[in-house]
């Protein structure tokens, strides 16, 4: 059975999330039945010991794990001139 994580941790993570930008009714977290805090965002789920599942998640949001994939810009892809002669060794 799972339990919400306590009042001051759920402010704690709406004010990471307000801060870093992102909506934080986007996301939900949850302490399992295993004891790991199960942390879910728009892009996936983590899950972290009990003990450090901020500071884990905090790192985790600050790479982007949780946000959304950005599509490749539209447009033909540009080459590097001069990186390689036509055999393929460095120039």
């Amino acid at each position: 059975m799972n339990q919400d994580i306590s009042p001051n941790e759920s402010l704690l993570l709406a004010n990471l999330l307000r801060a870093s930008g992102r909506d934080p009714d986007s996301f939900s977290a949850v302490v399992q039945s295993d004891g790991l805090v199960r942390v879910t965002g728009p892009r996936g789920t983590a899950f972290y010991p009990r003990t450090n599942w901020f500071t884990r998640f905090s790192r985790h949001l600050d790479k982007s794990f949780f946000d959304p994939a950005v599509p490749a810009p539209a447009g033909p892809r540009l080459e590097r001139k001069g990186a390689f002669a036509e055999d393929g060794v460095p120039a």
